[in-house]
């Protein structure tokens, strides 16, 4: 585990499994930390033989982002770039997230890793192996979407839920919780458990280990001024896997047929009952579903 210092982020890492393995990097989502790659999926991927690379995107758990710009107010709303977004620009854009996996990896003398994003974190995915090939293996997403503006959005409800809380972790711990879990429980899935007191207990782990420098807005301000390009997808030319669930009501079906007719080399395997969250009891197949993925590219 350690920081990387780049030129306007430092970025906070952990590695599970042998230096000598094959390597996976996992890419999270949108102001998701690290550590909703919980350790027991970790720990079957490096049993399988792999060696995987844990990290905190910027503005996200330990991870910060520095800005000297006195204009960047996304700290305190999100409408001022809503309202005004020739006047509050975003601060990075995916393409710096992507990057900051580039970073990473030159960091630890690291060539070509099999990268696995979720969400956001795929499109964050996406960019990478567009952008570099030669360190991409082979890329696999996990419910996510190419972000098409042609395809079909959540409800503004579920979107509300996602991005506005009546109240901070500080002040009013019971009902940020509350209605974190909430939220979680939506995009869950109907066929599988949620186990909602494991659920607060991830919510508290993760307020206790983000830094105070995290600004959340700034996350959702560059995956607002994403543009869509078909040629990102098109131009793939990696063995890519895409693994969605029926059931999920963030990015629904249309978006994972999306990405599978538009990347050339691309698979897809559909999760019953599965909804925009990795249950516990889903690890075994996806673990599964990975390590062969590699295995017949390879």
């Amino acid at each position: 585990m350690g920081y990387i210092e780049l030129k306007n982020a430092t970025i906070y890492y952990e590695i599970f499994g042998l230096e000598n393995k094959e390597t996976l990097v996992l890419v999270s989502g949108l102001n998701t930390q690290m550590t909703r790659w919980e350790v027991p999926f970790l720990k079957m991927l490096a049993e399988e033989g792999f060696r995987v690379i844990c990290f905190d995107n910027r503005d996200c758990g330990k991870s910060t982002f520095t800005t000297y710009d006195r204009n960047d107010s996304y700290s305190s709303s999100l409408n001022d770039f809503l309202d005004y977004p020739e006047k509050f620009p975003a601060p990075y854009s995916l393409l710096d997230m992507a990057d900051d996996i580039r970073d990473l990896l030159l960091s630890l003398d690291i060539e070509r890793v099999h990268v696995v994003g979720r969400s956001m974190g795929g499109i964050i995915a996406q960019l990478f192996a567009s952008r570099y090939p030669p360190m991409t293996q082979t890329l696999t997403l996990l419910m996510s979407s190419s972000f098409n503006p042609i395809l079909p959005k959540a409800n503004d409800a579920l979107i509300g839920k996602m991005t506005n809380s009546t109240a901070n972790f500080q002040d009013d711990r019971q009902t940020y919780i509350n209605e974190k879990v909430d939220f979680m429980r939506a995009i869950y899935g109907n066929k599988y458990y949620f186990n909602e007191e494991k659920e607060r207990g991830l919510i508290i782990e993760d307020e206790n280990r983000k830094s105070p420098l995290v600004r959340p807005f700034r996350q959702i301000v560059a995956l607002l001024s994403y543009q869509y390009n078909s040629y990102v997808l098109s131009s793939l030319h990696v063995p890519t896997l895409t693994i969605h669930g029926d059931e999920d009501p963030l990015f629904n079906m249309e978006h994972a047929f999306d990405l599978k007719n538009t990347i050339p080399y691309c698979e897809l395997i559909i999760k019953n009952g599965m909804g925009h969250a990795i249950p516990d009891s889903l690890y075994p197949s996806l673990v599964e579903d990975i390590s062969d993925f590699i295995a017949k590219t390879e």
